[in-house]
């Protein structure tokens, strides 16, 4: 077995295009169950809109989405060149840009960054020290695998679920926050 499939990889399917893995419906109402939001909320990485679907549903509150390419959903826009101060700001980043999502995401929130990502983004020297100095509150880890779909898809062409050997978790930043970060289960 190649190194890529131990990793939770797969050459013969390849990376899909802008590393376009949609957020499951069940991740984000697991997020919802847990974290409560004042303010307005950005998700600048919105695909076709999984995540703000279910942030319209339960907050009050404007929700601003965007992503670098059409998907049917939101504007487009490059978060990179956002500088608009935002509440709260809840996405799923490409994981090869979740640190540099995590950085600008807080420079831009108010209140709250929540990211959907791989556990895998606690390890690594850099990261681990941004991590370390940044006020990462909560790391929600779930139990159980959580499949992402791969362009927005929950199946592949022949109806097959897409399954995930990764582990997956909301990190929760909070303005303000200064202690360590928890750990807690999904």
């Amino acid at each position: 077995m190649c190194g890529g499939k131990l990793a939770g990889g797969s050459p013969a399917r390849g990376r899909v295009d802008n590393d376009y893995y949609a957020t499951p419906r069940i991740a984000t109402q697991e997020l919802l169950k847990r974290e409560r939001f004042y303010g307005n909320i950005l998700e600048p990485a919105c695909g076709e809109g999984h995540i703000s679907q279910l942030l319209l549903a339960v907050c009050s509150e404007e929700v601003i989405s965007f992503d670098i390419v059409d998907r049917g959903w939101g504007e487009v826009q490059d978060f990179f060149d956002w500088d608009i101060h935002m509440d709260n700001i809840v996405t799923n980043p490409p994981f090869k840009y979740f640190t540099e999502f995590a950085k600008h995401s807080l420079n831009l929130a108010n209140r709250k960054v929540c990211l959907f990502g791989k556990l895998q983004a606690l390890e690594g020297y850099e990261r681990t020290k941004f991590l370390m100095d940044s006020p990462l509150r909560t790391v929600y880890v779930f139990r159980k695998r959580v499949n992402p779909m791969r362009n927005g898809k929950e199946t592949d062409e022949n109806g097959k679920k897409w399954a995930s050997t990764m582990a997956f978790a909301w990190y929760v930043w909070e303005k303000g926050y200064d202690g360590k970060p928890m750990i807690e289960w999904i």
